[in-house]
C-alpha cells in the first residue's frame, strides 16, 4: 500500500512514539562538515551510530545498510516523502527503542532514507524532531549541547529574545528575516549545511544575471538524489530579531522544496549551519515558541569546499 505525504525537506513522516526524557539533561552533538550537528544513538540495543540532528526532519531516519545490519522488520506500507529536489518513495521499517544521551523513544515507525554524507563522521541517517517532540530544546553551541527541558518553562541563562515564528509544523518554523530591506522568512534547518534562498527573494534583492552581482555556486544534493544547480552572491545585512551578519554569502536555487514552505511566491529562504554556526537558540515543541540567543558564540564560517551532499 501507498501513502502521500505532505511534507517538507530532508522528510517529513508522522511518528507516534513519544519521548521519554530526564528533568533537565544534554543532548550532546559534535560539529561534522559544515558545522552538521552529529549526535549518537543506540538502535534496538545495538550502535552507537551517528546522526545529522535535523529540525526540519519530522521523523528519524535510517539508511539502507543500517537497516539490513539491524535485520529490521518492514512495514506492510510505503510512504512518499518531500526531499529538496522533489518528492521521492521511502519503506518503513519497524523500531523497538532509540536511545540518544537522555532521550529514549519506543516502538518508532522508521523510514528508509540514504544518509548524507560527511567525510567527518560515518552518518547512518537523520535523528527528527520525532526525538524532541513535546519539549524546550536549548541549543548552546559553546558547550557542544542541546538542552532538553519540560516544555512550558524560559530558556536558563541571560540574553534571550523571544521572537515572534510562522509555526507551520514542528518541523517547518519560520523565523521572519530581512535581508538589505527585504522582509521574507526563513526555514530553521540545522540538517542543511548551507542557506538557499529562493528566486522571488532574489530578485526582490536585485540578485539577478544581468545585475553582475550573481555567480555560478555549484550544486545541491537531496536526499533524494537529485542534483540542483545553485548561484551564490553577497548581502550586505541581513537579521532574524537580534542576530545580524555583514557581508555573508547566500546561494540562490530553485529548489522544489520551497512550495512545501507556504506561497512559493513571497521571498523564503532555508537557514542552513553556515548562517547558523555558534548561534544560540531555543525552541519550545510544546508551547511553539521560539528565542534567539543574543550572543553570538564562534564566528560565521564560509567553508571553502562544496559538499557533494548537503542533506
Amino acid at each position: 500500500m501507498s501513502h502521500r505525504l505532505t511534507l517538507v525537506v530532508a522528510l517529513v513522516l508522522s511518528s507516534a512514539a513519544i519521548p521519554v526524557v530526564a528533568q533537565e539533561a544534554c543532548l550532546p552533538f559534535e560539529n561534522g562538515d559544515g558545522h552538521s550537528p552529529v549526535i549518537t544513538a543506540r538502535v534496538n540495543g545495538q550502535g552507537p551510530f551517528e546522526f545529522v540532528l535535523d529540525t526540519a526532519s519530522s521523523a528519524t531516519t535510517l539508511d539502507a545498510s543500517t537497516i539490513t545490519r539491524l535485520a529490521l522488520t518492514p512495514d506492510a506500507a510505503s510512504e512518499q516523502a518531500q526531499g529538496m529536489g522533489g518528492e521521492f518513495s521511502v519503506r518503513l521499517f519497524q523500531v523497538a527503542e532509540i536511545n540518544t544521551g537522555p532521550i529514549s523513544l519506543y516502538e518508532v515507525t522508521v523510514p528508509e532514507v540514504p544518509a548524507p554524507t560527511l567525510d567527518s563522521h560515518e552518518i547512518v541517517g537523520l535523528g527528527g524532531i520525532d526525538l524532541l517532540a513535546g519539549r524546550l530544546t536549548v541549543w548552546r553551541p559553546s558547550a557542544s549541547c542541546v538542552g532538553i527541558v519540560p516544555s512550558g518553562q524560559l530558556p536558563g541563562g541571560e540574553g534571550w529574545v523571544e521572537i515572534s515564528v510562522d509555526w507551520i509544523q514542528p518541523w517547518k518554523v519560520m523565523l521572519p528575516v530581512q535581508i538589505d530591506g527585504v522582509s521574507g522568512w526563513a526555514l530553521l534547518d540545522t540538517g542543511a549545511q548551507k542557506t538557499v534562498m529562493n528566486q522571488p527573494f532574489a530578485e526582490a534583492l536585485d540578485l539577478t544575471a544581468s545585475s553582475g552581482r550573481v555567480r555560478e555556486g555549484g550544486q545541491i544534493t537531496g536526499l533524494d538524489g537529485r542534483p540542483l544547480p545553485l548561484f551564490e552572491a553577497e548581502v550586505v545585512k541581513a537579521a532574524i530579531g537580534p542576530w545580524t551578519w555583514s557581508m555573508a554569502s547566500v546561494n540562490i536555487g530553485d529548489l522544489p522544496v520551497f512550495s512545501r514552505l507556504g506561497d512559493p511566491t513571497r521571498p523564503l529562504m532555508i537557514l542552513g549551519m553556515d548562517w547558523l554556526a555558534g548561534r544560540p537558540f531555543a525552541v519550545d515543541y510544546g508551547t511553539q515558541k521560539v528565542w534567539l540567543g543574543t550572543e553570538r558564540q564562534h564566528p560565521l564560517a564560509h567553508p571553502d569546499a562544496d559538499p557533494a551532499e548537503v542533506r
